[in-house]
């Protein structure tokens, strides 16, 4: 049992355990913890818990029973008050203890100050058109047509769109380098495969010759020892062929998709393109109603939960640079190509951001008590069996009806400048 008391950002909790309660914490430990325990005389694990006490000490089980009591507690707390997320540790204190009666303990935590939320319904944000044109479905159509298309070897120089059998060998400050050379590689022009305008400068050569290429490695190159590097190619062209593409007629759509006729095909990527556009522009208006709840929504959050959360994610980073055997500092700059100080201000930003559309988002829920049902909880969550696993869709779930929620109070207007294209 316990008694809650909060004042401005303090929170505390008194907690009051019988000696019932507390004789169920030490048994529950005893029963998950004994096998821990070898007793002389007593197989693993079959040892009674006053032998195992009187062989290890009477608290033996003290210190896990009474971080589970805690534990336990908390996590009550925070399911009935999920504003009360302590920003640091709570702070523990065991004000008495006697078996026969059991113990008292005060939990102490910082929690973010309560706020006021901007107006978040009746408000107009800005969206992309989902209007689908025919161009857009002809695009698309275009590209099954590429993917069909075959090539006939010509005799004559090379155009945009044709494909190419080249051998080349490359050069840095006239050195070969490697994994600059290939033969019989076959490149496609307009393609955009090699680097800088290598395809661009094949246009207009024929089979038998040989052209000097000269590119420049762009500057976030993968490989840093090429990064900004100008290069010449030798590039000798073995072979010009030219693509040829399909008709688009039923006999095409059957073999090449699962529909059987043109039209049918239309209809789905209109469809396609049109539920993609609806995503986007869904997507867009939770972009627009998050910026504007934190920029309209003043929070104080607590420096030393920055701080915390903001470690945390570097410290993540760094083991993960140590597991590419790799200098932290040369894994943000490979990674992030940026600096390490400039990195942790975006990442502090970021965690700001993050934090206080979490703090609004409960907040918005409570105020209008979203809830989840049994049967959506089920529905949801069919066939997941880990636990943290169903914790986490549940949460998803619930945040999936707070944008519902959001979507159903507010209005978007289409943006004539803002263009979606697939």
């Amino acid at each position: 049992m316990y008694k809650l008391k909060v004042e401005n950002t303090n929170v505390e909790v008194d907690l009051e355990i019988d000696n019932k309660q507390w004789e169920e914490a030490v048994e529950k430990v005893y029963q998950t913890t004994k096998n821990k325990y070898p007793v002389e005389g007593f197989r693993k694990g079959k040892a009674p818990r006053r032998v195992i006490e009187k062989n290890y000490g009477d608290g033996v089980f003290f210190d896990d029973a009474l971080n589970n009591l805690i534990e336990d507690t908390l996590t009550e707390v925070m399911e009935k008050n999920p504003e009360y997320e302590p920003v640091v540790m709570p702070k523990t204190e065991l004000q008495s203890f006697k078996p026969e009666e059991g113990l008292k303990i005060k939990i102490t935590f910082e929690i973010v100050p309560d706020f006021k939320i901007c107006k978040y319904t009746g408000q107009t944000f800005k969206v992309p058109d989902t209007k689908v044109d025919d161009k857009e479905i002809e695009h698309e159509i275009h590209h099954l047509l590429l993917d069909n298309s075959t090539f006939e070897t010509v005799d004559r120089p090379i155009k945009d769109t044709d494909s190419a059998v080249i051998d080349f060998v490359g050069f840095i400050n006239d050195k070969e380098f490697e994994g600059g050379s290939a033969e019989n590689y076959t490149l496609e022009i307009g393609s955009h495969t090699f680097i800088d305008n290598f395809e661009e400068q094949l246009i207009g050569h024929k089979k038998g010759e040989v052209v000097d290429v000269n590119v420049t490695f762009p500057e976030n190159y993968h490989a840093d020892e090429f990064k900004g590097q100008k290069a010449l190619f030798k590039v000798t062209i073995k072979a010009v062929r030219e693509r040829h593409l399909p008709e688009l007629d039923d006999n095409l759509i059957s073999n090449a998709t699962e529909f059987e006729t043109v039209e049918e095909y239309r209809k789905h990527v209109f469809a396609h393109i049109q539920t993609m556009k609806q995503e986007e522009q869904k997507n867009t208006f939770e972009i627009e109603m998050r910026d504007y709840l934190v920029e309209n929504t003043q929070i104080s959050l607590p420096q030393e939960m920055i701080d915390r959360n903001v470690q945390n994610e570097i410290v993540g980073m760094q083991n993960y640079a140590k597991q590419l055997n790799m200098p932290f500092e040369e894994f943000v700059l490979r990674m992030y190509g940026t600096e390490i100080s400039e990195l942790e201000k975006r990442i502090t930003e970021s965690v700001i951001y993050r934090t206080k559309i979490r703090y609004i988002y409960r907040k918005i829920i409570k105020e209008n008590n979203i809830m989840l049902t049994e049967e959506e909880i089920k529905e949801g969550t069919k066939g997941i069996v880990d636990e943290h696993e169903i914790e986490h869709k549940v949460n998803d779930l619930l945040v999936d009806k707070l944008r519902k929620f959001l979507i159903e109070n507010n209005k978007m207007e289409i943006d004539a400048n803002q263009k979606l294209e697939f």
